[in-house]
């Protein structure tokens, strides 16, 4: 718990330029020893709109502070550019640290991903393998060999060929679906567009906090009320995947819109008739009109005349840019998941079973939703849990197939083919008095196993599956050398390109078992590692020893001493995750 002064104090930093400030886990400590003048000043000032620097470093009381990782040296190093000397944090009182500037895993041909037992996902070219260990080359560790019994699975095509999305390591392109607020009789247009104006002034002001229904942290989002979360820039292929971790507290009930077009029919505007324009008037205005005079032939409306067309409306049209922001766009009256998401599928997670929907207008401009029979559907999930969701579909064969932790437990077959040509992603927290996070989203092509993940394990033999999708063998991956892989089965000794390969899974008997009573201490952590988390997809664990702004020396029980690139690193988390999810909101 930190001290009643310590938000004060961090917002002052500014005053502070003579020294530098070591930061205790129980509060801050002043190091007079390194000051140029005795002269401190605790007043608070008021924050500046352009941040000190690009990273943001965040606390484990809540505190968020804007700046540039600077190192490790007996603490984390934190300058920003209105501080003459940097900052140093004590690492307990650190959640996380986020990279807002990173450009990424540079994703080469060659480019495989290798995941340890641990959970570690190295990025990296596989440069050979053999009964003892595996040597890689990697754009973010260097050169490192490691043992083959701390190799879970290697994964030459980590994304069965493309990757579309990966995050959110930041909240561009995301909106949240705010309710229209009724206009008040006879406003005037102008009177609209500045209250609109005046609003949305506010609004930016405070930072959305009034009206923001979800709020991003770190590589997360957080919902806060059941208003819903869309992605329409998602370009979800006509052939992939879905994956994207779920945390919640309550009772589960989730609403995914897939394959949105985020598009809506409206019925044609009513058109106000034109006034009677007076009739001419003769040239004397008194005289009466003679019986022989023409009268104005009458006007008829022409027979057959089609109906007004609909009207469409598209959610992108309303955004302003791409950052994050709430666009009003839900009708209060019309909550129908067509009226919602417009034209595509909305999928219901519920604790014990998932439903599908299709959701469609009809020629008429009438909103549709239908709901789909499913050929399985049986899932199992406790209040207050997490679980892994992963959608395959392919729009092609109007199939999706619905696997959590790895698990099939549910598959659609739309007969009358995917509605529409929707790519967008969106998520509903339907429980108003739960808590959800979503994390770890990704979007990739499928090669079109239908096999679940699980089912991917051996305890005796190393699998093999191959990039089309359809064949796999099992045996003894005897080595790699060369871009080869050579496998060796009762029926068959072959070798087969790495490159055609999808992934290969070691079997369990010969792996490191971190359950096992008799583990080494070798394999045990000295203290908590910190976890180096990259885009698009990769995070390596590591007890720090030094780091300076890009790199990172540290000791792994799986990987030994390394030193790491921070360059490519999306964040650096601190703490693993909390027990309760009430306690999500203390970094917010």
């Amino acid at each position: 718990m930190k001290p009643a002064f310590y938000p004060v104090l961090l917002a002052s930093l500014p005053s502070l330029s003579f020294c530098e400030i070591v930061v205790k886990g129980d509060g801050i400590l002043l190091d007079k020893s390194l000051s140029k003048n005795e002269t401190t000043s605790t007043k608070p000032q008021a924050s500046k709109p352009d941040p000190a620097g690009d990273d943001l470093i965040l606390f484990d009381n809540g505190d968020v502070m804007h700046g540039v990782f600077g190192g490790i040296q007996d603490g984390l190093l934190w300058e920003r550019k209105d501080i003459d000397r940097p900052i140093k944090f004590s690492i307990p009182a650190i959640r996380q640290v986020v990279f807002k500037g990173s450009s990424g895993v540079v994703m080469e041909k060659e480019t495989s991903f290798i995941t340890l037992v641990s959970g570690d996902r190295i990025p990296g070219k596989i440069v050979s393998l053999d009964e003892k260990s595996l040597v890689i080359k990697s754009s973010i560790v260097g050169d490192v060999t490691i043992p083959r019994e701390h190799i879970k699975s290697l994964s030459p095509n980590p994304f069965d060929g493309e990757l579309f999305y990966s995050g959110p390591y930041n909240s561009n392109g995301w909106m949240i679906l705010d309710y229209r607020k009724p206009l008040k009789k006879d406003e005037t247009e102008a009177k609209a567009t500045e209250d609109d104006q005046t609003k949305k002034e506010v609004t930016e002001e405070k930072g959305q906090e009034e009206s923001s229904a979800w709020i991003h942290s770190g590589a997360s989002f957080y919902s806060l009320n059941n208003r819903a979360l869309v992605y329409p820039d998602a370009n979800m292929p006509d052939i992939g995947r879905l994956k994207f971790k779920a945390e919640w507290k309550g009772r589960l009930n989730l609403t995914l819109a897939l394959h949105s077009d985020f598009t809506r029919v409206l019925p044609p505007e009513k058109k106000e008739e034109p006034k009677a324009e007076p009739a001419e008037e003769a040239e004397d205005p008194v005289k009466p009109k003679g019986k022989d005079e023409e009268k104005p032939e009458e006007k008829k409306e022409p027979e057959g005349l089609n109906p007004a067309p609909l009207r469409r409306e598209k959610l992108v049209d309303l955004r302003e840019n791409i950052g994050f922001q709430n666009i009003a766009w839900i009708d209060p009256s019309k909550r129908t998941h067509a009226d919602m998401f417009g034209t595509g599928y909305t999928m219901t997670l519920y604790s014990s079973y998932p439903n599908l929907s299709r959701n469609y207008f009809s020629e008429t401009g009438v909103a549709r939703t239908q709901r789909m029979a499913s050929v399985r559907s049986n899932i199992s999930l406790s209040e207050g849990g997490d679980a892994e969701i992963e959608i395959r579909y392919n729009r092609k064969e109007s199939i999706m197939i619905l696997f959590i932790n790895g698990n099939y437990s549910a598959q659609w077959n739309d007969l009358g083919g995917f509605p529409g040509d929707g790519t967008g992603f969106g998520i509903v927290n339907n429980t108003s008095n739960a808590r959800v996070r979503i994390s770890e989203v990704m979007i990739t092509s499928w090669n079109g196993m239908t096999d679940s993940a699980n089912s991917m394990v051996h305890p005796d033999r190393d699998l093999v599956l191959l990039g089309n999708g359809t064949d796999r063998f099992s045996g003894q991956i005897i080595g790699i050398e060369d871009g080869v892989a050579h496998l060796k089965s009762a029926y068959m000794d072959a070798k087969i390109p790495v490159k055609d390969l999808s992934k290969i899974i070691l079997n369990e008997s010969s792996s490191t078992d971190l359950e096992a009573d008799d583990l080494s201490e070798d394999l045990t952590w000295e203290e908590d590692p910190v976890t180096i988390v990259y885009k698009p997809f990769g995070k390596i664990k590591i007890n720090p020893i030094s780091a300076k702004h890009n790199l990172l020396i540290g000791k792994s029980p799986f990987l030994g001493e390394i030193t790491v690139d921070l360059s490519a690193a999306a964040m650096l988390r601190f703490i693993e995750g909390s027990p309760d999810l009430s306690d999500w909101f203390d970094d917010l």
